[in-house]
Order: C-alpha cells, then sequence, then structure tokens
C-alpha cells in the first residue's frame, strides 16, 4: 500500500514538473514579454503618440495666437483639433503602458507659431499629409502583428483627421477673401459649434442623430468644446 502512494505520488509529482516545464513556462513567457511579440505596434505606438502631442501642443498655440489676434472663431477651431490630438496621444499612451513600457518624453521647445493665416495653412498642409501617406502606412506596418486595439487607434486617428482637414478648409474657405480687421470679431458671438468625440476623437459642428459614425458610440461620449 505504502509502495502504491510512493508511486502515485511521484508521479503526481513528474507530471506536475512536465507540466511547469511546458505549459506554464509558455504561459509566463507570454505574460512577461507582451512588448516582444508587437515590437513593431510598440515602436509605431510610440511614434504616433509623439506626433499627437506635439500635434495638440501645436494647435493650442495656434488658438491661442488666434485669440490674441482677435480672430474667435479660427481660435475655436484651433481648440477643438488641439482636444482631439489629445484623446489620441492618451490612446497611444495607455496602448504602450499595456504592452510594459512608458512612453518617451516629447521636446515641444522647437514648436513655433506664426501669424494666424500662416498657422491656418500650415494646419491645412499637415492635416493632408498626414491623411495621405502617414496613417495609411502606419497602418500597414503593425498588420503583420495582428494588435486590433492598437489598429483600430491608428483607424481612429486617421479619420479624425479627415475631419479635422475638412473643417480647416472650410475655414480657409470662409476666410480667404475676408482675413483683416474684419475678422477680428468674426464668430465671437454665435458662430459654429465644436463637439469631439471622447472615443475615437471625431470632431464635428453638428451632433449626429444617435450615434458616432466613425467609433459607432452614443451620441453622448460627445463632448462639446467651449470656446477660448
Amino acid at each position: 500500500m505504502e509502495e502504491t502512494v510512493r508511486r502515485t505520488t511521484a508521479w503526481t509529482l513528474f507530471i506536475a514538473l512536465l507540466f511547469a516545464l511546458t505549459g506554464n513556462a509558455h504561459i509566463v513567457l507570454a505574460a512577461e514579454k507582451p512588448a516582444q511579440q508587437h515590437r513593431e505596434t510598440l515602436a509605431v505606438m510610440q511614434m504616433l503618440y509623439g506626433i499627437e502631442v506635439r500635434a495638440a501642443h501645436r494647435f493650442q498655440l495656434f488658438s491661442d495666437r488666434a485669440s490674441a489676434e482677435g480672430y474667435a472663431s479660427i481660435a475655436h477651431l484651433f481648440k477643438a483639433i488641439a482636444f482631439s490630438e489629445t484623446i489620441h496621444a492618451d490612446h497611444f499612451k495607455a496602448l504602450i503602458e499595456s504592452l510594459g513600457d512608458k512612453t518617451a518624453t516629447i521636446d515641444l521647445s522647437s514648436i513655433k507659431v506664426a501669424s494666424t493665416d500662416d498657422n491656418l495653412a500650415y494646419a491645412s498642409t499637415t492635416e493632408l499629409a498626414e491623411i495621405n501617406s502617414q496613417y495609411p502606412r502606419y497602418i500597414r506596418r503593425i498588420a503583420p502583428e495582428g494588435h486590433q486595439q492598437a489598429q483600430q487607434y491608428i483607424e481612429y486617428a486617421w479619420e479624425a483627421e479627415k475631419h479635422h482637414r475638412k473643417l480647416i478648409e472650410e475655414m480657409q474657405s470662409q476666410t480667404a477673401r475676408l482675413f483683416n480687421k474684419v475678422l477680428a470679431t468674426f464668430g465671437a458671438a454665435g458662430g459654429k459649434r465644436y463637439y469631439v468625440n471622447q472615443t475615437c476623437g471625431t470632431t464635428v459642428t453638428e451632433l449626429p442623430e444617435d450615434h458616432c459614425p466613425v467609433c459607432h458610440m452614443p451620441v453622448a461620449t460627445y463632448i462639446e468644446v467651449p470656446k477660448p
């Protein structure tokens, strides 16, 4: 009887050890090294985090300059875009941390502002470049690693940039022939209202009827951006 018990105990310990060396070992390795499984995704997230942090800061500076120059409606638009870019930066930061890494410190000292007219033109050029080249390239780059959340966050940012470009182009068309002192009070009373979806960063001037067309979240996920 005792011999049987010893054999059973020894066999149980052997099976447990074997499982620990095979099954559990793979589980532990997978848990300890998520960043190694998504190296390309992590690299892209770090890059996009820096881009979005700088963009948010730049547009806030643009908003401050437009307010100082008396262009209330343009200042409001820039502030709404800055809010949207911050949402994307927060997304990328959360994903970086979920992969076991930390976000890099972003140098903002090189960001400069010009006149509101020049800032508006720069915003249009930058947004267009991001839409046409950057985001599609990033999506292709991380696709092989299959990180669905990362792909979704990039797609959210991409769609938001398309909305930004449309809003900027509309503002440019409205101000192209009127960029003078007449605009000092343009939009100060009344004017457009800007809403940003807190899930995907989509920026609109009118709320959708029931849900966001980009992330499909309820209309309650939009927040109105107050005027500067």
